[in-house]
This record gives C-alpha cells, structure tokens and sequence, in this order.
C-alpha cells in the first residue's frame, strides 16, 4: 500500500511538472531559426496547416508558439498557487498537443520517404511522443478541476 501510493505520488509529480518542464524547454528552442525552419516543413506538408503560411512567416509562427508554450509551461507550474491558471493551462496544452497529434494523420512529412504507414520519419517519431504528452495534459486538467 505505501509502495503504491508512493508511486502515484511520484507519477503524479512528473506528469504535471515534466510536462511542465517540456512546454518551456521546446518553447524556448522555438525562439531559435532552426526551430522556424522544422515547423516551416511541418507545416507545408499538413492538409490541416499548409494555408498558414500563406498569412505568417515560419519564423512567426514559431514565435507565436514560442510564447504560448512558455505560457502553457508556466501556468502548469502554478497548480499549488491557483488550480484555475493551471486548469487553463492544461486546457491549452490538451488543443496544442491533439493538433500536434492531428498532424500524425494529416502529414505526408511523417512518414518515411518511399515506405509509407507504418514506418515513421525522425519528424514522426518525435511527434509520436505527443500522444503520452497529450495524456499527460488531459491528466492535469482532471487534476485542476
């Protein structure tokens, strides 16, 4: 039982605040060009986001998203000072990581060249994470409620 109820405590912590730690350090990363240019060919590539760019730059975009993940890092943070700024960051980490999942389906860039389903590219792969991250934030938001 103490065993147990240990493990839920630690699981609990690393959900939120790794979850937490991710939003901010790949928000950080989106300030950088190469950053830009990897949403650019992910973007292109998706039926969902393709007309974006004909409204921003890649380097916009990723500054938007930029900003929004920080914020989503952060807001995650505070559950112990106001479950409501963390509900909404929760929320907004759930839309951001279901559109990332989306993108596994509506992306040709996810696939190896020449294979096809099931055999992911490198831009696959790392978005595949986004499927136990997305668990994570649907957690988090249940636990700010």
């Amino acid at each position: 039982m103490i065993i147990e109820k240990s493990f839920k405590t630690i699981g609990q912590f690393i959900l939120r605040y790794g979850l937490a730690i991710v939003f901010i350090w790949l928000g950080w990363l989106k300030f950088k060009n190469s950053e830009a240019d990897y949403l650019k060919d992910i973007l292109k590539n998706s039926a969902l986001f393709a007309w974006m760019l004909k409204y921003v730059t890649a380097y916009t975009f990723s500054l938007i998203v930029a900003y929004l993940q920080l914020a989503v890092g952060i807001l995650l943070l505070l559950k112990p000072v106001s479950k409501k700024l963390s509900l909404i960051g929760g929320l907004i980490a759930v839309v951001i990581l279901t559109l990332s999942v989306t993108t596994l389906f509506t992306s040709d860039y996810v696939w190896q060249a020449g294979y096809g389903f099931p055999e992911l590219s490198k831009v696959g792969q790392s978005m595949l994470k986004d499927l136990i991250l997305l668990g994570a934030a649907a957690w988090c938001v249940g636990d700010s409620v």
